[in-house]
């Protein structure tokens, strides 16, 4: 139930398996059967994980969802719509995790811009996301 977004914590720490799994006492293997759902965390891991990257147990057990007003939803529907364009236009591939946390992101920075101001800002976001990324 948690192993999804612990993957994602985890994958978006830049931290390795290993090291990961040295810092909050358990072996990588067994931190990659949680993180990949074929083992369930005890609730001693996941209060350790949860302080180690400062998260609540809500947000891994995704209970941190709000209802999204109707101004949300259309600037999600519209980040959705320009990562699609500018991948195919880009010739990129962005699995679903990845467009997940990419849409995330970019939905934190341009929400409170203005209505106007957004489009250009996603592309702008898009632009320099790939450049970080092939930098690495």
């Amino acid at each position: 139930m948690i192993a999804r977004r612990m993957k994602l914590v985890v994958e978006n720490s830049g931290e390795s398996q290993s090291a990961v799994a040295e810092k909050l006492g358990v072996s990588q293997p067994r931190l990659n059967q949680y993180i990949n759902g074929k083992r369930e965390a005890d609730y001693a891991f996941v209060a350790k994980f949860c302080r180690y990257f400062h998260i609540t147990p809500n947000y891994l057990f995704e209970f941190d969802s709000e209802d999204l007003d109707d101004q949300a939803l259309d600037c999600f529907v519209n980040i959705i719509e320009k990562i699609e364009t500018w991948a195919l236009s880009h010739k990129v591939f962005y699995d679903p995790a990845d467009k997940a946390e990419l849409i995330r992101l970019i939905f934190k920075k341009v929400y409170a811009l203005p209505e106007k101001q957004r489009n250009a800002k996603i592309i702008d976001f898009m632009e320099v996301y790939e450049t970080l990324k092939k930098a690495n």
